[in-house]
């Protein structure tokens, strides 16, 4: 009765309504800014050219925009300025003869006139511009060379006309059937996400695990303001790890509902089973580590200066935009780190079983050593 009591104050109170609001307004948002029609990035095309190449780039990126928007120029100062006006994320410009630049590209490994890439600032869409960029060129090249291959050690390099042409018609004619790829995870066993997921929408989940992770610490400064008020004088436990873990998980059970939901609208849901075992396990580990650092620090002003700095740690060592091999044993001790990986592969939900029963011993060892010391 005591925790539902916990639970209808909680809902009471504006700060965590607001809180709790943040889910469905990230969602919401993200959902907006990735089915809008610029996509990921927009960019801008100046293909002045008339050559078979120029023509098969232009072809190409209006027929098969993928992620990105492509919006085609006839004139490049006006493609500059757009750049400069914030209205475009960056610009390609093409030479005039495209032919020609993809030719010396087989042939000499260099060109003099290349593909001209505008930005405004460095950032990670424009390193994807770029790849996506030499996705489309590539094939172009790769058609030359190609040829260039075959006339010299077939035809002794110097092919007549009719041998060209059909070197191009088998060049062009042969397709590979089906897809080349195809992606699976380690934990064969966990229903993966659908792989037409939006780039805006990919580091949602590891959003929503430092929201929750943020909470926690928001749940120790409010365990200290009622033990405070004196709250836990009259609520007595022959095991106060426990009763304070209940308290915490009160605090916790309506946002994980919200990051499930969340999870399932942003189409980042795997499946029910392994969704709730690893959020159940994470809140866990965020239980036990929030508790820690409330035993250790004891004062709601510490626990301020501290949350910053655990959430941007949290942020770089676990994947939630970029994951960087390097530190992994760093990166182990990060609740969310374990927590992202354990979707996918099971030694992670092993890992972060162990790492949240770690914390929680740990709390128990501090809260029984601050209590035979008081």
């Amino acid at each position: 009765m005591r925790y539902l009591l916990l639970l209808k104050r909680l809902l009471k109170k504006k700060s965590y309504i607001a809180m709790l609001l943040v889910v469905p307004l990230l969602v919401i948002l993200l959902n907006a800014m990735s089915s809008a029609d610029s996509g990921l990035m927009t960019v801008g095309v100046y293909i002045p050219g008339n050559d078979e190449s120029s023509q098969w780039l232009r072809a190409n990126l209006i027929e098969e925009p993928g992620s990105l928007r492509f919006i085609m120029y006839d004139d490049a100062d006006l493609l500059r300025k757009d750049v400069e006006r914030q209205q475009l994320t960056e610009a390609w410009i093409c030479p005039e003869d495209l032919d020609t630049t993809v030719s010396q590209m087989a042939e000499k490994g260099h060109t003099k006139n290349k593909i001209e890439i505008l930005i405004r600032e460095e950032g990670l869409t424009h390193m994807l511009g770029r790849e996506v960029l030499s996705s489309r060129v590539f094939p172009m090249g790769a058609r030359q060379m190609a040829v260039q291959y075959i006339s010299e050690n077939v035809y002794g390099g110097n092919p007549t006309d009719e041998e060209i042409a059909h070197i191009l018609d088998t060049y062009d004619n042969y397709g590979i059937n089906g897809n080349l790829f195809e992606m699976g995870y380690i934990d064969a066993a966990s229903n993966q996400s659908e792989d037409n997921t939006s780039y805006l929408m990919m580091p949602l989940r590891g959003i929503l695990a430092l929201w929750l992770l943020l909470l926690g610490i928001a749940a120790s400064m409010y365990y200290l303001e009622d033990e405070s008020n004196g709250l836990f004088i009259w609520w007595k436990s022959w095991a106060e790890v426990g009763r304070d873990f209940l308290y915490y998980e009160v605090i916790m059970i309506v946002p994980s509902i919200m990051v499930l939901i969340g999870l399932k609208i942003g189409g980042v849901y795997t499946s029910t089973f392994r969704e709730v075992i690893a959020l159940t396990l994470y809140n866990v580990a965020v239980i036990g580590l929030a508790s820690v650092l409330r035993e250790v620090i004891h004062s709601i002003k510490g626990l301020g200066i501290v949350t910053p700095i655990l959430i941007m740690a949290s942020a770089i060592l676990s994947p939630v935009f970029i994951d960087f091999k390097e530190g992994r044993a760093l990166q182990k001790f990060c609740p969310t780190f374990h927590y992202l990986y354990c979707i996918h592969d099971e030694y992670y939900v092993k890992s972060l079983l162990l790492f949240g029963v770690v914390l929680i011993f740990i709390w128990y060892l501090i809260h029984t050593l601050r209590k035979h010391v008081n």
